[in-house]
């Protein structure tokens, strides 16, 4: 876009390259000379006028004089020689020997302005003119904190009792006439004060019922819902899934435990250790890619869609004490990460400052009394817990939940202590079916090294009758000192009943033989080893070999260009003497991201295989996939990176599948594509469109690339065919903008903020108008080819009305803007053209005007212009009342 706006200037100031090209002799005859600008200046966006400013020694120099006038400032003469001004930053200290006179001109260079007075200085090329930022006024800074002001939103929140609904169909066939359905349907929205949802899934030909349901309501230090739930103890007593009543209160604020990124249709509602959830899930920009890795092994990998969420279910993590990571790539595994995201268990998150006391409790019947499955209308049970921080080292907790299934009172408790800066150390007990339990759990982390135990005794029968007992150990030590290796010690001790034990100790190394090659031997649950060497080949591809139970495999991948990746693979087994090729393509039509086509073969020993698959994301909230497959069931590894590979069953060798992922929000007026798991009981969304109101040629593509700014920020969502969503907000009042910095050069926001309410569970309704408008330029010139310099072009519409001003700057050159497509009259004295707006900006509207002029005053002028044709024209320039954009 810059590149663009820069052709549209210079064609805008063809008519001067006359006096351009004199500037360049004078810089080629002495490159030492300053370089005279004739430039518009902004502060803060607002434009002093247009004046004479100078280039030299690599920097731009304003005249000092317009500098204090425009910021208003009153020096002071100090003892140093320096003189002092007032500003409500500070006092600010200025040596005047840093200024120099330019062409009997006192200026201030950037550099000075930025050293001495905080203001940064910028030259903008698409107006020619020079804008300066200034973070300060002229006065003494206040000693009272300015109060926020109450801002008034001019959008309101919905109250409207549904805000989102969610529709995900699936349907794969397989070739052998056997189908498989799915469904699932959420709906949400306020009522009384609360966020209520619910959630239907299953085979809709068959079952059909409520899975989970919820309504919940809180303030600053408690919390109540209703509804499905689930007790949520720690992790020496079992789960107890019901229907009933849960309420949660803290001393403190019960938000840091409510407020968390996770969907509201979570029967354990309350956070009490992230890192122990079997499902990692959170945020990342768009059509990104998200890449779990445990011990360093990459387990699975999934493309990002426009939510910019990434889920992966069913991770093991409540027992291991392995490195869990999550490795973020903004377009292709060959860039360096975007981020990584540790999701290593750790014991301290458990705990809670000094003082904090979190309480919370529940009830109801076992099961879900509208699912006939998963319920017991004979059985109830209740739970309560209790945690409390004794000190900012010391956490204790207990907790007591009724289990109807053995008729027991289990409870549980414990103490996490941190000890130091880098150790940790837990102890919890546990009782259940009259038999108990114990969990012991050690870290430490230093700068090069960490290390984790976690161990675990049981009786027999704890828990219920028939249950063995059990021990278990796991150890992980590593270390970075040794350089270039990083050491991994890794030991396992597991026995159950009489049976005999699984024990082992076994060591593992990464070597960074270069920055382009990494090997690694990594012991894993079975004794083995898996050996694996991370090549990076070239700029555009990487390669991956690994040897794990008696099978080595080749993974390469390759960047053709931004919108076509390769990746192919090779498979060997050793004891079988089986091996299977595959090679994959990833098309991105026209390097749009949130349109992915995949092209698949493999072959192994006489069989072939192929697949097509097709994913598109329509906007916001709908996603379309569709996949055929042959023969291609095992032909990739990573299972989440396959559509539906948690879908159709591995067994199916020729398959056709279809998925649809729709949601919707609801405001006070319509629907609007969102993203439903950003809207909770705690979070809300902002959904609208960017509409264009008069006719243009421009395409919804065109403003794909615009971001959304909340507060003034950027949050990676932009326009999809002129609609976005912004969810995962908290409740208040949002500033909404848009950024100019993608916008199309012939669009405009008249308003440039709008300031709207986000509550819980609701999705707030945003539309910004968008105008096409363009501009007329030309020069004025007498009939001797003078030109004339002030004068006034008025352009009026078709019906007469004046609705703009233009002045010739000294070349006698004009420019009016913002005039949307239409018909246009264009005077200057008693000369008139008519002039159509269709699709385009309007150059060389010239206008020649008889003047009376002196023999002197000619004189005079020629003389003016000769004297000044040092300076760059620039036909951007008006009257000096225009605002930088």
């Amino acid at each position: 876009m810059d590149f663009t706006k820069r052709l549209i200037a210079l064609s805008f100031l063809l008519s001067g390259l006359y006096s351009i090209s004199a500037i360049h002799y004078v810089q080629a005859a002495d490159s030492r000379q300053p370089e005279p600008l004739l430039v518009e200046v902004f502060f803060n966006k607002k434009s002093a006028g247009t004046l004479i400013c100078y280039r030299h020694q690599d920097t731009y120099w304003v005249p000092f004089d317009l500098f204090i006038q425009q910021t208003k400032l009153k020096g002071q003469p100090a003892e140093n020689g320096t003189v002092s001004y007032q500003t409500t930053l500070g006092v600010l200290s200025h040596a005047p020997e840093s200024l120099k006179v330019i062409e009997d001109t006192q200026c201030i260079s950037f550099d000075q302005l930025e050293k001495s007075f905080y203001v940064k200085g910028r030259f903008v090329q698409s107006v020619f003119a020079l804008a300066l930022d200034v973070p300060w006024a002229s006065g003494k800074p206040s000693r009272k904190k300015a109060a926020k002001p109450v801002i008034t939103p001019d959008i309101q929140a919905p109250s409207s009792s549904l805000s989102f609904l969610r529709f995900e169909p699936q349907v794969s066939y397989e070739f052998n006439d056997n189908t498989n359905r799915d469904l699932l349907i959420e709906a949400g929205g306020r009522f009384a004060n609360g966020v209520w949802d619910i959630t239907f899934e299953g085979d809709p030909t068959t079952r059909f019922r409520p899975s989970r349901y919820h309504w919940t309501t809180y303030n600053n230090n408690s919390v109540l819902r209703a509804g499905t739930g689930s007790s949520d103890p720690f992790s020496l007593l079992n789960d107890l899934d019901f229907t009933g009543i849960q309420v949660g209160w803290n001393n403190q604020t019960i938000l840091n435990q409510l407020d968390f990124e996770r969907y509201s249709d979570s029967d354990a509602f309350l956070s009490l250790d992230r890192t122990q959830q079997r499902t990692i899930e959170g945020n990342a920009p768009p059509a990104s890619i998200a890449e779990l890795r445990i011990e360093g092994v990459v387990i699975a990998r999934q493309r990002i869609g426009l939510d910019g969420r990434f889920r992966f279910p069913n991770v093991r993590m409540t027992s291991d004490p392995r490195r869990t990571e999550i490795y973020i790539y903004e377009r292709t595994l060959r860039e360096k990460p975007l981020t990584i995201i540790d999701y290593t268990m750790s014991i301290l998150n458990r705990t809670l400052p000094a003082k904090e006391l979190l309480a919370r409790a529940g009830g109801g019947v076992v099961g879900n009394p509208l699912n006939q499955n998963e319920s017991d209308s004979t059985s109830w049970t209740g739970f309560g817990h209790i945690i409390y921080g004794v000190h900012n080292r010391m956490t204790i907790e207990a907790g007591i939940q009724y289990n109807p299934e053995n008729i027991n009172r289990e409870v549980f408790a414990g103490t996490v202590l941190s000890i130091g800066g880098n150790w940790g150390i837990a102890l919890y007990g546990g009782r259940s079916n009259d038999r108990y339990a114990t969990d012991f759990r050690l870290e430490g982390k230093g700068t090069d090294w960490s290390l984790s135990y976690f161990g675990r005794l049981n009786q027999e029968n704890y828990s219920k009758d028939g249950k063995e007992k059990q021990k278990n150990h796991s150890l992980r030590f590593s270390t970075g000192i040794i350089k270039p290796f990083d050491l991994l010690l890794y030991g396992r001790y597991n026995k159950t009943g009489n049976e005999p034990a699984e024990k082992y100790l076994l060591p593992g190394a990464y070597w960074y033989v270069m920055p382009s090659l990494m090997l690694s031997a990594l012991p894993n649950d079975e004794e083995q080893y898996r050996y694996e060497a991370n090549m990076n080949v070239t700029s555009r591809s990487d390669l991956s070999v690994t040897y794990e139970d008696e099978i080595i495999a080749a993974d390469l991948d390759y960047d053709f260009s931004r919108s076509l990746q390769s990746r192919a693979l090779y498979s060997h087994a050793f004891s079988t003497g089986n091996n299977v090729s595959s090679l994959y393509f990833d098309w991105y039509p026209k390097g749009n991201r949130f349109n992915l086509i995949r092209l698949g073969a493999s072959t192994s020993g006489s069989q072939t295989g192929y697949s097509v698959a097709w994913n598109k994301f329509i906007n916001a909230g709908l996603e379309l996939s569709l996949q055929y497959s042959y023969n291609m069931n095992n032909a990739l590894r990573l299972e989440t990176e396959d559509t539906f590979s948690n879908f159709v069953p591995p067994e199916a060798r020729q398959y056709i599948a279809f998925a649809l992922t729709w949601d919707l929000g609801r405001s006070s007026k319509r629907f609007y594509p969102i993203n439903r798991t950003t809207i909770s009981h705690t979070r809300g969304g902002l959904a609208g469109s960017m509409k264009i109101i008069n006719e243009t040629t421009l395409k919804p593509d065109d403003i794909n690339n615009v971001d959304i700014l909340l507060n003034g920020k950027k949050l990676n969502q932009r326009q999809v065919d002129g609609s976005f969503f912004v969810g995962n907000l908290k409740p208040g009042v949002y500033a909404v903008d848009v950024d100019a910095e993608n916008l199309p050069l012939e669009l405009n926001i008249p308003n440039k903020t709008t300031y709207v309410e986000v509550m819980s569970g609701a999705v707030s309704e945003i539309t910004i108008p968008a105008f096409v408008e363009y501009s007329i330029a030309g020069q004025v010139t007498d009939t001797r080819s003078i030109a004339l310099e002030n004068r006034k072009v008025t352009v009026m519409d078709e019906k007469g009305n004046v609705i703009d001003h233009a002045v010739t700057n000294l070349f006698g050159y004009y420019r009016t803007k913002g005039l949307q497509p239409g018909d246009y009259t264009l005077s200057v004295s008693d000369v008139k053209r008519e002039v159509v707006i269709k699709d385009d900006y309007i150059y060389g509207i010239d206008f020649t005007v008889r003047e009376e002029t002196t023999p002197a005053v000619l004189h005079e002028k020629e003389t003016r212009a000769e004297k000044k044709n040092t300076a760059r024209p620039d036909t951007s320039l008006t009257n000096g009342e225009n605002h930088l954009q």
